[in-house]
C-alpha cells in the first residue's frame, strides 16, 4: 500500500461519510437548494470527519455539477480545487496560527475573490486554540463577511469558543461513531485490499477505535502489516498489547474467590509480559462488563471468540448482577487512580483487593437492611416499654437510639445516591456504614481509602441534595475513622507478603 489506510480511504464525497448522517443530508440539502451560510461550526470527538466534510461541502459548494450534493470530481473546478496549492479553500491550523496578526491577515485576505469557483473558503482547524485578541479580530468578519467568503470552524473544545463566534455560526455535532459501523467499513477496506481476517480481529480493531474512524485505521494498519497470512485475534492482541483473555479471566476469578496469591501472580504474569497497569486495569473492567452483558443475554454486544463467550457465560451463573455492577464501579475509579499514581502497580494491587473485600459481601443481606432502613422500620424491644429504668441506661438507650436514626438516614441516602448519582458514587455510599448523629450534624466517619472521596466537591454536594431530598436538617461532617486497628493491618500486610494464613481478617 502507498499510503495510510486512513489516508487512502478518506472520503471524497459525502456518500462515503459514514456515521454522521444527521450532517451529511442536511449539508447536501443546503448545496442543493442554493442555501449556503455564511459561517459553520464542526465540533466533535477526533477522527468523526469534521475536517473531512468540510473539505467535501468546500469543494461541492464550488463544483459547476454536483451529484446528489457531492463534488462530481471532474469538472475544471473540482480539479483545480484539489490541487493542494489552490488558494481558493484556504486551510488554516489555529493551534500554531492563533495571534491576533494571525486573524487580522485573515480579515484582510477575505476580501479578495475567488479564482475558480463562486465561494473562498477558510477551514479554521483547532479554532478554541485562538487567543481572546483573535477571536475579537476575527468576530467583525464573520458578522459582515463579504458574499463570496464562507467560514468552517472544527474544534473538539466548543466550550472554550466565546458566546459571540458561537452564535454567528450554524453548528453540527459530530457523534463518536457506533462499533458496528466501524466494523462495517473496516471489513469493507479488508475485502478491497484482499487481506483474509477473522470477524473477531475485526470487530476488536473497530472496538480500540472508540468510536474514532481515524484511529481504527490507524490501529488496522499497523495490524494489516503484521503478518501476511490470515489476521486473527491473537495477531491484533499482540499488536495493540491487549491482555489475554484467559490471564484476565484467571485475575477475576482471583478477585472473586478472594485468592490473593494468584491474584498478585496473576498481575505480576501481566507486568512481566509488558502491559501496562492502565491495560489490564481497562481490560479487567471490559470483562466485567462483558459478563454483566452476558447476563442480559445480549452476547451480540461482545467482540470475543465464540469459545470464550460461551466460558463467560458459565462464569456469568454464579456472579450477581448488582456484584458486577459495584466492580464495575471499583475499576472505574481505577483509571484516575493509575493517572496520577507514582506507583501505578501497587495503585492496581490496592483496586483489587478492594475487589475481592467487596466479593465475601452478602448481598441478601444488604438488600434487607437496606429495605429495612429506607422504611425507617426499627425493632423495639419489648423491655424497652416496661418499667422506669436507671438513668445511666436511659443515657444509653438515648445514644443507640441516635445511631439507629443515623443508619435509617444514611440507608435513605443510598437509595437517593442510587438514583441521583454516579455509580462511582453509589458504590462509594453503600460501602460506607461508619456514621453517627451528633450536635445536629451527620458525621461521616471514613478510613484511609474513602476519606479523599468523600471530601470530593462532587460527593459533598451529593450528601446535601440528598439530606434536603429525604427531609433531614441534619448538615454532614466528613470525619477520619476514629479508631484504627494496626495490628489486624500487620496481620493483612503479613498475608500479602506471602504468608501461610492468606485470609483477609474481617473488621
Amino acid at each position: 500500500m502507498a499510503n495510510a489506510l486512513y489516508r487512502k480511504y478518506r472520503p471524497q464525497i459525502f456518500d462515503d461519510v459514514y456515521g454522521q448522517n444527521h450532517i451529511v443530508d442536511t449539508l447536501k440539502n443546503q448545496i442543493k437548494h442554493d442555501r449556503v451560510s455564511h459561517a459553520y461550526l464542526f465540533t466533535g470527538s477526533r477522527g468523526t470527519g469534521k475536517t473531512t466534510c468540510a473539505k467535501i461541502f468546500a469543494r461541492a459548494i464550488n463544483c459547476k455539477n454536483p451529484v446528489n450534493g457531492s463534488p462530481c470530481g471532474k469538472c475544471e473546478c473540482c480539479k483545480a480545487l484539489s490541487e493542494s496549492n489552490n488558494i481558493d479553500i484556504m486551510e488554516i491550523d489555529a493551534a500554531s496560527n492563533n495571534g491576533v496578526d494571525d486573524a487580522r491577515e485573515i480579515r484582510e485576505r477575505v476580501k479578495y475573490t475567488p479564482v475558480y469557483g463562486r465561494y473562498k473558503v477558510y477551514i479554521i482547524d483547532e479554532v478554541h486554540m485562538l487567543s481572546a485578541s483573535a477571536f475579537n479580530a476575527l468576530l467583525k468578519t464573520l458578522e459582515e463577511p463579504p458574499s463570496h467568503a464562507v467560514f468552517i470552524l472544527a474544534t473538539t473544545e466548543v466550550h472554550k469558543l466565546p458566546a459571540t463566534i458561537l452564535s454567528r455560526c450554524m453548528r453540527f455535532d459530530f457523534r463518536l461513531i457506533g462499533v458496528d459501523e466501524l466494523y462495517e467499513q473496516l471489513k469493507k477496506i479488508f475485502d478491497k485490499e484482499g487481506k483474509k481476517y477473522e470477524e473477531s480481529a475485526l470487530r476488536f480493531i473497530a472496538r480500540a477505535g472508540e468510536g474514532s474512524s481515524r484511529d481504527m485505521l490507524s490501529v488496522a494498519d499497523i495490524c494489516f502489516n503484521y503478518s501476511d497470512k490470515k489476521l486473527t485475534l491473537a495477531d491484533v492482541m499482540t499488536v495493540t498489547g491487549g491482555a489475554d483473555r484467559s490471564i484476565i479471566r484467571r485475575l477475576f476469578a482471583a478477585v472473586k474467590n478472594g485468592d490473593l496469591a494468584d491474584m498478585f501472580k496473576s498481575i505480576d504474569e501481566m507486568a512481566g509480559g509488558g502491559k501496562s497497569m492502565s491495560l489490564i486495569a481497562k481490560e479487567l473492567l471490559r470483562y466485567v462488563r462483558d459478563l454483566l452483558v452476558v447476563k442480559t443475554g445480549n452476547t451480540r454486544m461482545i467482540v470475543d471468540t465464540e469459545e470464550n463467550i460461551e466460558i463467560m457465560k458459565n462464569e456469568a451463573q454464579d456472579c450477581d448482577p448488582q456484584y458486577l455492577a459495584a466492580l464495575i464501579g471499583i475499576f472505574a475509579e481505577a483509571d484516575s487512580a493509575l493517572r496520577y499514581s507514582v506507583s501505578p502497580r501497587i495503585a492496581l494491587e490496592t483496586v483489587c483487593l478492594k475487589a475481592a473485600n467487596l466479593a465475601s459481601a452478602d448481598y441478601t443481606a444488604l438488600e434487607r437492611r437496606i429495605a429495612r432502613l429506607e422504611s425507617g422500620a426499627v425493632a423495639v424491644p419489648q423491655k424497652a416499654v416496661q418499667a422506669p429504668e436507671p438513668e445511666q441506661k436511659k443515657t444509653v438507650a438515648k445514644e443507640q437510639t441516635a445511631n439507629e436514626d443515623a443508619f435509617t438516614v444514611w440507608g435513605k441516602l443510598v437509595t437517593f445516591a442510587r438514583t441521583n448519582g454516579s455509580m462511582r458514587l453509589f458504590s462509594l455510599f453503600g460501602e460506607q456504614s461508619d456514621v453517627e448523629i451528633k450536635d445536629g450534624k451527620l458525621v461521616v466517619w471514613c478510613n484511609d481509602d474513602n476519606y479523599l472521596q468523600f471530601s470530593e466537591p462532587e460527593t459533598e454536594e451529593l450528601l446535601v441534595r440528598g439530606l434536603k431530598a429525604v427531609g433531614s436538617n441534619l448538615t454532614p461532617v466528613i470525619d477520619k475513622r476514629k479508631r484504627i486497628d494496626f495490628d489486624a493491618r500487620i496481620d493483612k500486610l503479613k498475608s500479602m507478603m506471602g504468608g501461610v494464613d492468606l485470609d483477609i481478617k474481617k473488621k
